[in-house]
């Protein structure tokens, strides 16, 4: 019993690739509070200025983000960055934490730094090898259906709120299965449908 506990405790603490989907209102962000909340080394990619909870840094503190990156990077840290160029500027980031590793790294509206064809190098590098570098990565979108599929791909856990546009709806269903359409129809306000890998059912929860 006691290694079956071990076992079980080990894959929760697996660093991995988690999406979280839905529209906007629907508990996204609120679910990722309640993620990170005990976390301590983690870094928020926060393009619409909704976290708080650390020290927040923008394009215009960059000096300022990198002084203090330079003297707790080997400590305990909570960031939060939020860019007026999303897609410019994730890259120098990206590196940080890759360099870095050992860590959270949240990116809210990944769809606003990738596309279902294009994803900037060092980014990918997290998605693909982050786990070697004791990395979990977290992607918040609205809209599935324009992300790149190594996110999809590498993703261990996904969770989708409520969700209505057509297209997102089809990419869903050859994603996760025709059952997610019955799943999502059924859910209450701030429910989500839950996908882990090795899990035959899908889930419901509340955020």
């Amino acid at each position: 019993m006691r290694a079956r506990t071990r076992a079980r405790e080990a894959m929760n603490n697996e660093k991995k690739v988690i999406l979280i989907i839905g529209k906007r209102g629907s508990g996204k962000s609120y679910l990722v509070k309640k993620m990170i909340a005990e976390l301590r080394r983690l870094l928020v990619y926060d393009i619409m200025s909704e976290y708080r909870g650390g020290i927040v840094f923008g394009t215009e503190t960059m000096t300022e983000f990198r002084s203090f990156w330079g003297w707790t990077y080997k400590k305990d840290f909570r960031f939060i960055y939020r860019p007026i160029q999303p897609k410019e500027e994730i890259d120098y980031l990206a590196r940080l934490v890759f360099a870095l590793g050992n860590m959270t790294f949240v990116v809210e509206e990944i769809d606003s730094i990738c596309s279902a064809y294009d994803l900037p190098e060092t980014f990918s590098k997290i998605i693909a090898r982050g786990r070697h570098r004791n990395i979990s990565l977290i992607g918040v979108t609205p809209a599935p259906f324009g992300i790149h599929r190594d996110l999809t791909r590498q993703a261990k856990e996904i969770y989708v709120f409520d969700t209505n546009e057509p297209r997102d709806r089809v990419y869903l269903r050859g994603l996760l299965g025709k059952e997610i359409d019955s799943k999502l129809d059924a859910l209450g306000q701030y429910e989500y449908v839950k996908w882990e890998d090795g899990v035959d059912q899908l889930e419901i929860g509340k955020a």
